[in-house]
């Protein structure tokens, strides 16, 4: 069922070595690679019967990796670090990027904000230390597993995604290599039998007959078979039944492969099983960006967007008058999804208007609209986004 996968590069810092031309070169290849990639994939599921039931579940897998590959248009995503940025200097930088963004095409600008597909942010780069981490610890021998809590929309589900996009499966002569693991969990609580399949499909395997206790001793073998590395099972709490929990950390027992759950609460998916709670006993969490972190990252941010001028994003006041990061905060709450998605529309509409920056005006807009349509995911706004701005530069 999967395609081929390219190995990803290494994230992409903000410097005076930024070539702007060149990245968007890489951002057309990237984009082109993963619209044929979603091609692909719609076209299995064309071929699937609503009447079978190993065609819904393989459905389900299709649909949970066309989200995932989303990610591919950020497959070298921009890591805004301050402590990397100090050195030079905002002006500085700014100074250097400012001309390449004015030689662009509206098109070209407009392929530019793929970028912000996904981004890295220092607490997103020491998550992702930690999953490593986690995956040399099991090379050592030492198991372990990890809770990953955070509000809705602050970027769990992302990064989680990305993570599993960098260590695409391989297909070998004899066997598929499938180091990372990433499913989403199966709301059905009547059985454990949903979420054995969905393990069993990301591992290549054909859905096939058997009871649960088959089902559990197939994956035993599959993840031996496959070399998984690391298992990420996103929105946990869907896992109500202590029994089925209970079943999660059998496959933790009989495999010794670390399985990462995320959820918005995970430490109280854990409660009431002392043994669970000792086995997922470490636990990181995400935040929302709030006071200085919060006009941090806006200011780098600001950086990454293709005008000439800056916009001040991360200023709280102007002109003795609340400035953008004192309304980026109210509106948004400092959720990232919602920051995201905020700047995005900001800057379609600011470039239609060809105007040279973001507005506290233009920002007022752009959230008003949101609000009224309701725009909660940002990558299928960004997916539909990026899509038109594609066809509009070929």
């Amino acid at each position: 069922m999967d395609a081929p996968a390219l190995a990803l590069p290494t994230p992409q810092t903000l410097s005076l070595d930024l070539d702007v031309h060149g990245h968007l070169a890489d951002l057309r290849a990237w984009t082109a690679q993963w619209q044929a990639d979603d091609q692909w994939l719609r076209q299995q599921v064309q071929g699937l019967s609503p009447s079978r039931r190993a065609d819904v579940l393989l459905g389900s897998q299709i649909g949970s990796l066309r989200r995932q590959r989303a990610l591919r248009v950020a497959r070298r995503p921009f890591y805004l670090d301050p402590e990397a940025i100090r050195p030079m200097g905002f002006t500085r930088l700014r100074a250097h990027l400012a001309p390449q963004y004015a030689r662009l095409s509206p098109a070209d600008r407009q392929l530019w904000l793929a970028n912000l597909a996904f981004l890295l942010t220092p607490t997103l780069h020491g998550l992702i230390e930690k999953l490593d981490a986690i995956r040399r610890y099991r090379s050592l021998g030492q198991a372990r597993c990890l809770l990953l809590g955070g509000v809705s929309g602050a970027g769990k589900s992302s990064l989680l995604n990305w993570y599993g996009v960098r260590d695409q499966p391989e297909v070998q002569a004899t066997r598929n290599h499938v180091p990372v693991v990433k499913i989403d969990a199966p709301v059905s609580n009547r059985s454990p039998k949903p979420l054995f399949q969905r393990l069993l499909l990301a591992c290549g395997a054909a859905i096939v007959r058997g009871d649960e206790e088959h089902h559990l001793r197939l994956l035993e073998l599959y993840f031996q078979h496959c070399g998984v590395e690391l298992l990420i099972v996103d929105e946990v709490e869907h896992i109500q039944v202590p029994a089925l929990r209970r079943r999660l950390l059998e496959l933790s027992n009989l495999t010794g492969v670390p399985i990462v759950c995320a959820s918005c609460n995970p430490v109280a998916w854990t409660l009431g099983d002392a043994e669970v709670q000792g086995r997922w006993n470490d636990y990181f969490e995400l935040t929302p960006f709030t006071g200085p972190r919060l006009d941090a990252f806006l200011s780098l941010l600001d950086l990454l967007l293709p005008f000439e001028q800056d916009s001040g994003l991360g200023l709280r006041q102007v002109a003795g008058q609340p400035g953008p990061a004192a309304f980026i905060e109210q509106w948004t709450d400092g959720i990232l999804r919602e920051i995201m998605v905020l700047v995005l529309d900001a800057c379609l509409k600011a470039l239609a208007a060809r105007q040279p920056g973001l507005s506290v005006a233009v920002l007022q807009q752009a959230w008003g609209d949101i609000k009224r349509a309701k725009v909660v995911n940002f990558l299928d706004y960004l997916r539909a986004q990026t899509a038109q701005a594609s066809a509009t530069h070929g």
